[in-house]
């Protein structure tokens, strides 16, 4: 099935674009879209499902699981740059931390060295920012 570039997954991800340290859930992001004055026309929940899924697959978008609940947040990636490093995850207010790649390369290659574990570079390391662990 073909892939199109809509007017709302243009909007969808200027919206997330605007929001790019935070993640929302999916219902979150339809709520928010339709009170966000700066969208024209706010897809509906099942809509944002479906754009969601696919900016997914195609790595615009990053899903982790919020805390430890079984609800999944969606944050907009740093493009293809994203798949080189790994992320911190605050499991309390949700933020996604982009840690430098040299600091993941040194990460992965060090845990395979002494652990003989290969460590997946697109790995969301679960913690708190400095705000929440107060």
């Amino acid at each position: 099935m073909a892939k199109y570039n809509t007017h709302q997954k243009e909007e969808l991800k200027c919206f997330l674009a605007r929001h790019k340290s935070e993640s929302f859930t999916v219902r979150q992001i339809a709520d928010m879209m339709k009170a966000d004055p700066e969208v024209s026309k706010a897809p509906g929940e099942s809509t944002v499902y479906r754009l969601v899924k696919e900016l997914v697959e195609s790595g615009e978008v990053k899903r982790t699981v919020k805390g430890n609940s079984r609800n999944f947040v969606y944050q907009l990636t740093e493009g293809e740059g994203c798949h080189h490093h790994l992320h911190m995850k605050c499991v309390t207010c949700g933020k996604l931390y982009h840690m430098n790649d040299e600091e993941s390369r040194e990460i992965v290659e060090r845990i395979f060295r002494e652990e003989s574990f290969e460590l997946d570079k697109s790995a969301v390391l679960p913690g708190k920012c400095k705000d929440c662990k107060g």
